[in-house]
């Protein structure tokens, strides 16, 4: 997987104090009442005081754990605050949290840098409860995802199949983890079985038949056709009062599964006297009352039971094995596909496609085999979609590859991206021409990186997309490749990552020869050999940028 840059985590850290304060009003009875709670529990004297921020769904549970730190002399108050999402980065230094419990381990992420202690310092990262998420549709719906194999790919090939009438109801993945291990689990699918490409075009066109439940409710579906993505525990209460012809699918590829993990603050694990607070907690979890508490909160202990509900036995167990926790890339892949503003990127695209014997200037190289597009339309094409993705305030330029000197040409500088500069990127897309195959690609991309490190942006990613058919055959030109590493590896600084990205078109051999060339200065390379590929390329780069 490709490196990170810490822009884009500060701008995810700053638009989750956002969102926590849009959701403060909302949050705040709830808040007041365990801070009150809190402020009674500390009149009593106890010594040491731990801040517990933790999902809703797992607000009781802590609660319950806490009260039995309450009695004698050594006694711990532990202070809860109950915040979801992506407002819970935001919440985490306000409160000045001893320790995290998220309803997902992927949230993670969103943590302020440093903050968190690292894996197995305290027990960090270890599972305390877990709940399945379940599809649930009407029967037609759910004939239909079991005939297709009844997993979650097949789930996601109905989805992205046009006017299948198949629609995904799911929480916003940005507000809980019942949303983002959800949609997460469409977005794996693919990505197990396609890869990373498809799987960001598969999210996309997903979210066109998709309805994003902004509240606290759970995901239900409402129509014939909607396929609800909800938790076990948010479903286990409410089974007596639910549709008796409901479907409930589990997943036979892969169980998506919430884990509810704990994860302790640096600063805490680091003073003995948090420290020791916190071992008591971590054990309170398994006492007879936090089980219970977890039990009745509708999630699964470190046995993996399903605790007893009526009515739970429509609900098929899960046996399939848990996709792996989503990792970091993967997460923004999400976010981006739901908020715009994820998207924001300083981004130069470079075009390198020539012309061949069988082909006017203007055509381009030849169509892949099965393509009844050629290449110079898909990259139009693509260039248009991914121009009407990226949100205002993003920065966009456009090269392309030419004769004579220096090689390329600047057909749009890069520049902030509005309303009027998306239109003259629109038309400079048009101009995009084939030429005479020959040198100049390389000497692009230098100049381009260079262009992108000395117009970096921290809140944004930063990169140079290249597109090329490798007439050429630059690939093969072991020296200019060399000397093309040492340029980029003089130009880096770690200061201002630029993430240089080589789609190679219809060259499969020639793509894996730069892959490897080109991995001390860790470019990603791949190659395209259908339509789709490129698009998918075009939708990926915005989605965090192309990574393995």
């Amino acid at each position: 997987m490709g490196k990170h840059q810490s822009g884009p985590r500060l701008g995810a850290l700053l638009r989750g104090l956002v969102l926590l304060l849009a959701v403060g009003l909302v949050g705040g009875a709830g808040w007041y009442v365990l801070r009150n709670n809190a402020a009674e529990g500390a009149e009593g004297g106890c010594p040491t005081t731990l801040h517990v921020v933790t999902a809703s769904s797992f607000a009781t549970v802590v609660s319950a754990a806490g009260r039995t730190l309450r009695g004698g002399d050594d006694c711990v108050l532990v202070d809860t605050v109950s915040t979801d999402g992506r407002p819970a980065g935001g919440q985490l230094s306000q409160s000045r949290a001893d320790l995290w419990i998220p309803d997902d381990a992927a949230w993670d992420v969103i943590a302020p840098p440093q903050f968190l202690a690292k894996k197995d310092t305290l027990n960090a990262y270890a599972t305390l409860a877990t709940s399945p998420i379940y599809m649930v549709t009407d029967p037609a719906t759910g004939d239909r995802i079991n005939a297709a194999g009844g997993s979650w790919l097949a789930l996601a090939g109905l989805l992205n199949t046009r006017n299948a009438g198949v629609k995904m109801v799911v929480r916003n993945p940005a507000m809980s983890g019942d949303g983002m291990v959800a949609a997460g689990a469409v977005g794996e699918a693919v990505w197990l079985d396609k890869g990373m490409d498809a799987s960001s075009l598969v999210l996309t066109n997903v979210l066109g038949v998709t309805r994003t439940v902004n509240h606290d409710l759970a995901a239900i579906p409402e129509a014939a056709g909607e396929v609800g993505l909800i938790p076990e525990y948010a479903l286990l209460a409410t089974l007596r009062l639910a549709k008796s012809d409901r479907r409930y699918i589990v997943g036979s590829d892969h169980t998506a599964l919430l884990r509810y993990t704990w994860l302790p603050s640096a600063t805490a694990a680091a003073d003995p006297k948090k420290a020791a607070a916190l071992r008591r907690l971590y054990a309170a979890f398994t006492s007879a009352e936090g089980s219970r508490a977890i039990a009745d909160a509708g999630l699964r202990g470190p046995d993996n039971l399903r605790p007893i509900f009526d009515g739970a036995n429509v609900l098929p167990e899960p046996t399939a094995k848990p996709f792996e926790v989503l990792q970091p890339h993967h997460v923004q892949h999400i976010f981006a596909t739901w908020d715009p503003e994820d998207r924001r990127s300083n981004l130069l695209i470079i075009v390198d496609l020539a012309t061949n014997s069988t082909s006017s200037p203007t055509a381009g190289s030849s169509p892949p085999p099965g393509n009844k597009s050629g290449p110079l339309e898909v990259l139009r094409d693509g260039c248009t979609v991914l121009a009407g993705l990226m949100p205002v305030g993003s920065r966009l330029g456009l090269w392309e590859v030419s004769p004579g000197t220096p090689g390329y040409r600047k057909l749009m500088p890069t520049d902030r991206l509005d309303d009027a500069s998306r239109a003259a990127f629109g038309k400079q897309v048009g101009k995009l021409a084939a030429h005479k195959a020959g040198p100049g690609l390389f000497d692009a991309i230098v100049a381009g990186y260079q262009s992108v490190r000395d117009d970096f942006h921290d809140d944004m990613f930063n990169q140079v997309l290249v597109f090329t058919d490798d007439q050429n055959r630059d690939s093969a030109n072991a020296q200019a490749v060399q000397d093309l590493v040492q340029k980029l590896t003089k130009l880096q600084d770690p200061n201002k990552p630029v993430k240089v990205s080589v789609v190679v078109l219809g060259k499969k051999e020639a793509a894996e020869k730069l892959k490897e060339a080109l991995k001390p200065v860790d470019a990603y390379v791949d190659n395209a050999l259908q339509t789709s590929d490129v698009q998918a390329a075009f939708i990926h780069v915005v989605a965090g940028g192309l990574h393995e």
